[in-house]
């Protein structure tokens, strides 16, 4: 593993705890980095994880820092160069205020999980890989919170394969795959689904609810869950040979071919 593909974060305590950074803050940090580089590892994996993080360093001097060295799972393709390369990318548009509508919103919402303790909980924080410091500050925090607006909202349904659901500590989220339109749609749902969400994790479902859409999106990206229908699997769906004789009287006192016949000189 090169040093290059190294993740480091920084985090300085607040004054008045003398620099020292507390647990539930420094905790909740390391998930959000967790949830972000998760996110893109993913996105590069065809929804399937290839990478596993290991702590390479540990410093608890103030500032706090860690250092996250991804490695590749077995059996499963290396991909950390371009993990890094699409975390640059995403904080190059941050830093310079770049077009965010193309960006992952689960991967937006995890940066500003890592933003949204500084000024409140921890003085600074701040991301280092690949020679580059990328401070996580209010003002980036800000950035996120616009390009997660919420331009429009309706009723309606999504269709996708269900996957990677999240039930720690009420979370109620899961996400679906759908064959057309968006590659991912972040579904929360009330506890009064949780028995139907955890029975259809690996199953083909439609999703109803209320759809959000940030501002100049084509497609939903999350999703207030009211309803999941689960489709059965398609070893369960009958075939031609099934659905022989289930009408025998479909044609009346008429042939199978004569009534094609007939139904085909209507067309005329």
């Amino acid at each position: 593993m090169a040093e290059e593909d190294r993740i480091t974060l920084i985090i300085e305590g607040l004054p008045e705890d003398e620099g020292q950074v507390r647990l539930g803050v420094f905790l909740s940090q390391l998930q959000s980095l967790s949830a972000a580089i998760t996110q893109v590892d993913r996105g590069l994996s065809e929804g399937k994880p290839a990478t596993v993080l290991r702590i390479a360093e540990l410093s608890y001097r103030s500032p706090i820092k860690v250092v996250l060295e991804p490695q590749a799972l077995p059996n499963r393709p290396y991909v950390v160069p371009a993990i890094l390369t699409r975390l640059e990318r995403v904080t190059e548009a941050l830093a310079n205020g770049d077009d965010l509508s193309g960006v992952d919103a689960d991967l937006l919402e995890d940066i500003r999980g890592l933003t949204r303790p500084v000024g409140k909980t921890v003085k600074s924080a701040a991301l280092v890989f690949r020679d580059r410091t990328f401070e996580l500050t209010e003002t980036v925090g800000s950035k996120v919170d616009r390009a997660l607006a919420v331009d429009e909202e309706c009723e309606g349904s999504i269709e996708g394969m269900l996957e990677q659901i999240n039930l720690h500590h009420g979370a109620n989220i899961f996400h679906i795959y759908p064959e057309i339109g968006p590659k991912k749609v972040t579904c929360k749902f009330p506890p009064k689904l949780y028995d139907d969400a955890v029975a259809a994790v690996g199953r083909r479902v439609e999703i109803s609810g209320m759809l959000h859409y940030r501002i100049g999106a084509s497609f939903a990206h999350q999703v207030a869950v009211s309803q999941i229908d689960v489709f059965p699997p398609a070893s369960e769906l009958p075939d031609w040979d099934d659905l022989r004789g289930r009408a025998p009287d479909a044609t009346g006192a008429l042939s199978s071919e004569a009534f094609v016949r007939e139904l085909r000189d209507g067309w005329r």
